[in-house]
């Protein structure tokens, strides 16, 4: 027996190797197909890719996005450069307009932060794994959540079925007699109005056969086992389990629509409402 997976989940991991800390946050949400959002700072996009294809070994279906925090600590890495340069022009600058409007000279630290670059020489051969690893070890989290949530959507729809199931034997059950009686009606009503036997054979045949669910139900009740088999099976069945709603709705109405009686009316009805709330509880599942 397959495992169901809810679309929605969440997914966070931390992973520290020397003075690297990378951090991981993945949350996924209901999408009709895949949909993956990766957010990492500029110099480590190269990792993206390899981001994807992780994720995409583990995710059928959803909309996840991911954020990415890369920590550097201390300087091994880093180039801080002063722009001379700029430096030089920004102090004189400072110095006239001090000068004009006699005022002491600001902190040289503050002046010079505005002409103070740092570089980042990334190893990507080192981040790389250490991104993976967190990458993964969020997704086992995002995909654990998903599975259960899953398991629990797939209970509350097994009820669901069961209630259909009986709905179905119920208008089995009444369906043969709500046509006897509407044969009756009939046939007393076209005697009243002194029509041939011959016109009333025909016009009962025609009665009936407008009248008839037994298809009807026999469909629904395969559509039940297909359902089952699916959900049984696992996910990725979302897809295939949303279609099989659709046609068992699909019956339903149609039984709605030839009921011979208003118990059957009232059945109908029930059953569509089943079969919509299976539907909505379906368009979460992977």
């Amino acid at each position: 027996m397959g495992t169901i997976r809810s679309m929605t989940g969440f997914g966070r991991a931390s992973v520290t190797e020397g003075n690297i800390t990378v951090k991981v946050e993945m949350k996924s949400v209901n999408h009709r197909h895949k949909e993956v959002s990766v957010r990492l700072p500029k110099q480590f996009l190269f990792a993206e890719p390899h981001i994807r294809q992780v994720i995409a070994q583990s995710i059928e279906r959803g909309k996840v996005d991911v954020y990415i925090q890369v920590e550097l600590e201390g300087l091994e890495g880093r180039e801080i450069k002063l722009n001379r340069e700029l430096a030089v022009a920004l102090w004189e600058e400072v110095k006239r307009v001090s000068s004009e409007i006699n005022a002491p000279l600001p902190n040289a630290a503050i002046i010079f932060r505005e002409a103070l670059e740092v570089k980042s020489e990334v190893d990507e051969d080192r981040i790389l794994p250490i991104i993976l690893e967190a990458t993964k070890q969020a997704l086992a989290k995002l995909v654990e959540f998903r599975s259960q949530e899953g398991e629990r959507l797939k209970l509350d729809i097994l009820k669901r079925l069961g209630k259909l199931e009986e709905l179905v034997d119920k208008a089995n059950s009444i369906a043969d007699i709500a046509v006897e009686e509407a044969k009756a009606k009939l046939m007393d009503r076209l005697k009243e109005l002194e029509i041939e036997d011959n016109r009333i054979a025909q016009e009962i045949a025609i009665m009936l056969d407008k009248l008839d669910v037994t298809e009807e139900l026999v469909r629904l009740q395969s559509h039940i086992r297909a359902f089952e088999e699916a959900l049984d099976a696992g996910s990725p069945c979302g897809r295939k389990l949303d279609f099989i709603t659709q046609e068992m709705f699909r019956e339903a109405n149609t039984l709605g629509v030839k009921s011979a009686s208003v118990k059957l009316s009232m059945l109908a009805v029930e059953l569509k409402t089943e079969i919509e709330k299976i539907r909505e509880q379906v368009q979460n599942i992977e």
